[in-house]
């Protein structure tokens, strides 16, 4: 049987002339077949390249979608983030109640408790999640956290019995510490000795080891800060007006600096210059250098804003002093394009060649004095006591000690807490640093701040050594 004949068509029945859309879809195919090889290779590179843009553009909504909803949990993403929702379900019937020392915290604890808009998991990525607290159950873990938390929005009594609790409920667990220590640094940092050394007898009969030693307040002062405590670095606080009265001032410099090649100058008070002042104050920075002196300036930026404020381009007064210090100011910064950019308008001023810039050959720091000093002689810097609020002058203090110091020791000795606000803007402020190949380490950090630095995860960004007990 003829092909034709199985479906019913004869043989010599006419062709179907094609339609035009058949007709449109041959001359196409016809066109495809003559298509240049190389033409067809670029096209499926172009569209490849436009496969990629779109994924890419798609990924980015996708991040933009995710941070808004941040703010609105579902009961799964509750689950993940680094804190309970604000009010725990009452246990449902039948469940067994605390156990034998275990504490019933009230409920007005997860009401204390910052809201948080991400989870640590969200922001950070699976490399993000915190898991340096050294204990065994997860229960006892979210319990650590919280406790870290609280500590740090000073929550103090809440804390010591939250903490007191895990101990208590962990009693059967010999191998987790981290409750103990956190509670050692809770009543060395509030100066409880008594419930140190009933703590300490608990530590040695538990653990069957020599507990934590008491630390008097002057003891540990004299660990935070050695420079402070051998007179390392003799200090000369300027304060008020910048005019001829600071003869004394200099006068005492110039004495220190017979006997140390440090010297630490302090403007942070400083409130107005005067051309006198000015005068003065250059000649004192002028033999600095030329005998070699390492300087810490602090407040020095805040100086050069004031002596601006007293300066016209186009104006000659008096003396060129206040034009001179601005330029020796920014040239110790080692800030090459504001002097030249003062430099300029010096020349404009005076019509007077431009003084050449020349970074100084002796070591010059800064550092806020509110918030942070540099050791010169155990080349660290020491962190203020507490950290809360905003910390724009710390991390810039911080970002000027870590462009000379790799890595850059940050010592925590003396540092007590670090409010939650703050903990994330050194988290933001730091990564960048660690990003650029800045190798940070926080050294002697409490037990409640190291929790709170895990939770965070700033673990991941960097060093975190926390104190021996």
């Amino acid at each position: 049987m003829a092909i034709f004949g199985l479906f019913g068509k004869k043989d010599n029945s006419p062709a179907t002339s094609p339609t035009g859309k058949d007709a449109s879809r041959a001359k196409r195919t016809e066109g495809n077949a003559r298509v240049d090889p190389g033409a067809d290779k670029t096209e499926r590179s172009q569209q490849a390249q436009r496969n990629v843009a779109r994924a890419t553009a798609t990924a980015k909504k996708i991040d933009a979608i995710e941070s808004e909803m941040s703010s609105e949990f579902s009961p799964s993403q509750a689950a993940n983030s680094i804190m309970p929702a604000p009010q725990r379900p009452a246990p449902a019937a039948g469940k067994s109640k605390p156990g034998k020392g275990q504490q019933q915290l009230p409920a007005s604890f997860e009401a204390t408790l910052p809201t948080m808009g991400m989870s640590t998991e969200f922001l950070l990525g699976e490399e993000g999640k915190p898991g340096g607290i050294e204990v065994a159950g997860s229960e006892t873990t979210q319990v650590l956290e919280e406790a870290a938390i609280l500590f740090a929005n000073g929550q103090i009594e809440m804390v010591e019995q939250m903490l007191q609790g895990a101990i208590h409920e962990d009693a059967a667990n010999t191998g987790s510490r981290t409750a103990w220590w956190m509670l050692f640094d809770l009543y060395q940092i509030n100066g409880k000795q008594q419930q140190f050394d009933n703590l300490s007898i608990e530590y040695a009969s538990k653990f069957e080891t020599s507990p934590p030693a008491w630390i008097q307040s002057s003891q540990l002062e004299a660990q935070a800060a050695p420079a402070v405590r051998t007179g390392a670095t003799p200090t000369v606080p300027f304060s008020g007006r910048l005019d001829g009265n600071i003869v004394k001032l200099l006068e005492r410099a110039q004495k220190l600096g017979e006997n140390t090649r440090v010297l630490r100058l302090e403007f942070s008070r400083v409130t107005e210059v005067d051309p006198v002042g000015c005068g003065l104050l250059l000649r004192i920075l002028k033999k600095l250098q030329s005998s070699e002196h390492d300087l810490i300036l602090v407040g020095a930026p805040e100086l050069a804003n004031k002596i601006r404020s007293i300066l016209q381009i186009g104006r000659r007064d008096e003396t060129e002093a206040p034009w001179l210090l601005l330029l020796e100011i920014l040239r110790l910064l080692n800030s090459e394009k504001e002097f030249e950019e003062a430099s300029i308008d010096y020349c404009i001023t005076f019509e007077v060649s431009p003084p050449a810039f020349v970074a100084p050959k002796n070591k010059v720091t800064t550092a806020a004095e509110e918030n942070g000093t540099v050791d010169m002689a155990s080349d660290c810097f020491m962190m203020p006591h507490i950290i809360e609020g905003k910390t724009d002058q710390l991390i810039s203090a911080i970002t000027v000690f870590a462009t000379d110091h790799n890595p850059a020791v940050l010592d925590c000795a003396r540092l007590n807490r670090v409010d939650f606000s703050a903990a994330g803007q050194l988290l933001s402020s730091l990564a960048p640093l660690s990003g650029n190949g800045k190798a940070i380490e926080l050294h002697n950090v409490n037990h409640l701040i190291t929790a709170l630095f895990n939770v965070m995860g700033l673990k991941d960004i960097v060093r975190i050594l926390p104190r021996k007990l």
